[in-house]
């Protein structure tokens, strides 16, 4: 079996790639209509004193911290697919698993470039 062309290869695995973005958004969006507004039990909502956030605003809050993880993540998959494709590395590999892979790649090589700042930091 030949491998597929480089640019229809590279478009397979750019779009794998959005695919698997947006199904994290849809996660997050199923996830953030089905929470409750209010904590169980009377306890207050908020930060501090004692207080926690309502699991609707504790979705937002991670949303917050989790975009520029989701940008470092596209940013450096794409990279590694551009790479890869006009490199022709790893040729019998499928776009769909390609962008599979570069995004597991960028997703760890962004956790690890915000574990050493926080280390730094």
């Amino acid at each position: 079996m030949t491998p597929p062309p480089a640019p229809r290869r590279g478009r397979r695995a750019v779009l794998t790639l959005g695919v698997w973005l947006l199904l994290a958004i849809a996660c997050w969006g199923v996830a953030w209509v089905v929470a409750p507004d209010a904590n169980a039990g009377g306890q207050c909502e908020g930060l501090g004193f004692g207080c926690t956030l309502t699991p609707k605003d504790a979705l937002v809050f991670a949303a917050f911290l989790a975009t520029p993880v989701a940008v470092g993540t596209l940013l450096l998959a794409l990279l590694l697919v551009v790479v890869t494709v006009q490199r022709s590395w790893l040729p019998r590999l499928g776009g769909i698993a390609l962008g599979t892979l570069a995004g597991a790649c960028g997703l760890a090589l962004t956790l690890a470039i915000a574990a050493g700042l926080v280390v730094v930091l």
